[in-house]
């Protein structure tokens, strides 16, 4: 911000006047008391006095010896309280409108590494909820863009007081805006479908486009998951820029259709993907079942877990989350988010891996150096 543009504002204006005033009272006070008084041998003391005499009416312990500067006394001291309270006042409207702003969402960030959410849809609350699960979001600043109103963000935040969350107002597609949220030193960044204030389906997918682009001109390490409306357009999506997509709904058009081959098929996806009940578990499997059967394994797991063992992990080296969110099927997508609860910082990596799923292996599948982990359903 240019200096020019800080003394625009009114009480930015006072505070530089009252301190140009007070600057001129002190040096004044010590040109006339300097030699003559005993009390004031510096600047400092000088300028001591009359923050003392502006605050308190003096201590006591500096007095003025010449005329001049009991006569700057008497001013201080009648004009003391007034200064005292127009320098607490303008403080004090200052913090109000700081907070003001921050409330309207009118602020902005200076977080690095932090986790950039942009856009508002019916599936915000729950994609923090998930979050949440996979990584402890207590230990990150959250931004969140978009053109929420106030009453909408505070009913929002409040559902989540224990997180860090910012808010920043505005449009996503806009460079301005990107950049109040700090997005050039953000780490990972989530674009939703944003369908707030009646926003429709069909500009979706542009706006993702728009931004994205945005982001990778102010950005280009930050990793970015976006959601897509129509399937077509995400090889647009990855073509501009995004680490990874997922379909918008595809996981709850799975729910409905199923509901209509079986009630009872439905209710079990909803069991297996329930956020307050994580049923499906990632699981480092013991060295000592190299070489064995995976019906060996799967036994074990039953005894000792109560679990059923339903699926094999082989990697060629170590993955990444960006791995995770695409898939031809939107069970095995869901699954794969699990790969969040293993002991490793996967947000951390910065390569794609290869990685191979074997779901429900023969009981004959000797399990090699190369399985190293597995699912299994609680």
């Amino acid at each position: 911000m240019k200096i020019k543009n800080i003394f625009k504002d009114p009480i930015n204006k006072l505070l530089l006047l009252i301190f140009i005033f007070l600057l001129i009272i002190g040096l004044l006070l010590y040109i006339s008391e300097f030699g003559k008084n005993p009390d004031i041998n510096s600047l400092f003391d000088a300028f001591w006095w009359l923050i003392v005499t502006i605050a308190t009416v003096g201590y006591g312990d500096i007095v003025p010896k010449t005329i001049i500067g009991k006569i700057i006394g008497i001013i201080i001291i009648m004009l003391g309280v007034t200064l005292f309270s127009l320098i607490s006042g303008s403080i004090a409207s200052l913090l109000v409108e700081w907070r003001i702003k921050e409330r309207k969402g009118l602020g902005k960030v200076k977080f690095k590494n932090h986790i950039v959410i942009l856009g508002w849809n019916n599936h915000l609350e729950k994609t923090l909820e998930a979050m949440n699960k996979f990584i402890n979001l207590e230990d990150y600043h959250i931004v969140l863009v978009n053109q929420a109103d106030e009453e909408d963000y505070e009913n929002f935040r409040s559902r989540f007081a224990d997180l860090n969350i910012k808010f920043i107002h505005g449009d996503f597609t806009k460079e301005n805006v990107l950049k109040r949220a700090n997005i050039s030193q953000a780490k990972h960044i989530i674009i939703l479908s944003d369908t707030y204030g009646g926003k429709s389906l069909e500009e979706c997918d542009e706006r993702t486009l728009i931004s994205i682009l945005l982001i990778r001109t102010l950005n280009d390490t930050a990793k970015i998951y976006a959601e897509v409306v129509k399937e077509e357009k995400a090889k647009y999506v990855l073509r501009a820029g995004a680490d990874d997509i997922i379909l918008g709904s595809e996981f709850n058009s799975i729910l409905l259709s199923s509901a209509l081959l079986s009630p009872a098929y439905h209710m079990l996806l909803r069991e297996i993907a329930s956020l307050e009940n994580m049923r499906v578990k990632l699981i480092s499997i013991p060295k000592t079942f190299i070489g064995k059967k995976f019906k060996d394994f799967f036994d074990y797991i039953k005894k000792e877990e109560h679990a059923l063992a339903i699926g094999l992990v082989s990697m060629k080296k170590e993955f990444t989350i960006n791995d995770f969110l695409s898939s031809d099927s939107s069970i095995d997508n869901f699954i794969r988010q699990k790969f969040e609860e293993a002991e490793e910082d996967f947000f951390d990596e910065e390569k794609k891996n290869d990685y191979d799923l074997k779901l429900n292996p023969e009981d004959t599948y000797i399990i090699s150096e190369n399985d190293t982990y597995a699912f299994i359903i609680k």
